[in-house]
């Protein structure tokens, strides 16, 4: 069965103390999660660094994997790569031995944005692997940018995967099968939720557990040796999340039953 991680923002909405996230890594640590995604958003800015080394030994012995989370887009809005602030993207990483780093595109600009400048920040931290998200934003919510930079990556091999979020694609009207079809050989890691729109404001809620529920598909057609995260609300309790953790895996067993018989 494939490796659940749990998000901080589907347990917290804003900011932080560090007992929020003692408390969040606890229940984490007790559910049937295998890893936690911590969201540099949501811990406070002076007190980063701190938190992070204060965490690590904690995350450790809770035998929880990290991916380390920042809202820090990998182009600039000229079109460069974003150096000093993926440099400590990176270093901030490391205090939780986080396997992987995710980050929104931003402004790749193909012809423009100089893909063996950010192989070069790569190389400089060779123990974790970068995952360029799906966003929101114009930028990094489309189609066509995201395609560009995977391709061009890829013939230069640069060792970059795909964080693919398959709610995220609604925000900029853009077809989550069409997108899963361009991205599939990219994507290392999925993110499930489930995206409703009411007078054009979009909101993210639980997944259905309807058998024939949108997310059900993607779960299905991804390999169970790529991790899931569930980015939706999980109430802070240990027992809805073990019920949405046993809600995916069942659908990957009834995937794999299908296909022996």
């Amino acid at each position: 069965m494939a490796e659940i991680y749990i998000p901080l923002n589907s347990l917290f909405a804003e900011k932080i103390t560090m007992k929020d996230l003692l408390q969040a890594i606890s229940i984490v640590g007790k559910s049937k999660a295998s890893g936690i995604e911590i969201r540099r958003e949501l811990l406070k800015e002076k007190e980063l660094l701190s938190i992070l080394k204060n965490i690590q030994p904690i995350l450790h012995k809770a035998n929880l994997a990290t991916v380390y989370s920042a809202p820090v887009p990998v182009w600039n809005s000229t079109g460069s790569v974003n150096e000093q602030a993926l440099q400590t993207i990176f270093e901030e990483s490391n205090c939780i031995s986080a396997k992987w780093v995710k980050l929104p595109l931003g402004h790749y600009i193909e012809d423009k944005s100089d893909l063996q400048s950010l192989w070069q920040i790569l190389k400089n931290h060779p123990n974790v692997t970068l995952l360029v998200e799906n966003d929101q934003t114009l930028e990094g919510g489309k189609i066509q940018p995201l395609a560009s930079f995977f391709e061009n990556a890829s013939k230069i091999d640069i060792p970059v995967s795909m964080t693919f979020d398959i709610g995220n694609w609604a925000f900029q009207n853009e077809d989550a099968y069409e997108a899963f079809q361009i991205f599939q050989p990219f994507i290392f890691y999925l993110h499930l939720k489930h995206v409703c729109k009411e007078d054009n404001h979009f909101f993210t809620v639980s997944l259905p557990i309807e058998q024939d529920a949108y997310w059900r598909q993607f779960d299905q057609w991804i390999p169970a040796s790529i991790p899931r995260a569930l980015e939706f609300s999980l109430e802070r309790s240990l027992e809805e999340m073990n019920k949405y953790i046993d809600i995916v895996q069942t659908n990957q067993r009834r995937e794999n039953s299908h296909a022996i018989n």
